[in-house]
């Protein structure tokens, strides 16, 4: 008879839903659901819950954190949202 090898924590990814990355990043999970939208933002891997929960990997986050740094911390993300902001006004005149 063969016995299943029992699963190992490290035998799986790191996976991450949309409350771990609201924790991970202090921004409101209803932001992330609008960020979800984005085309540059990682898909989901799987889903959970009836089809409720997405399920994003780890790795794809931390690609993510790199190509996109502003988004770790509430700082960073106001001070290039003032930025963007003050390039508009500058080319505006205003």
């Amino acid at each position: 008879m063969n016995i299943p090898r029992p699963i190992q924590p490290n035998d799986l990814p790191k996976l991450l839903t949309i409350a771990d990355l609201s924790i991970r990043w202090d921004m409101p999970r209803q932001s992330l659901h609008e960020k979800k939208g984005e085309n540059k933002f990682p898909l989901p891997v799987q889903y959970v819950a009836n089809d409720r929960t997405a399920l994003f990997l780890e790795s794809d986050i931390i690609q993510y954190e790199k190509d996109n740094p502003y988004i770790k911390t509430r700082a960073q993300r106001e001070a290039r949202r003032n930025f963007i902001f003050k390039l508009h006004m500058d080319a505006n005149g205003e």
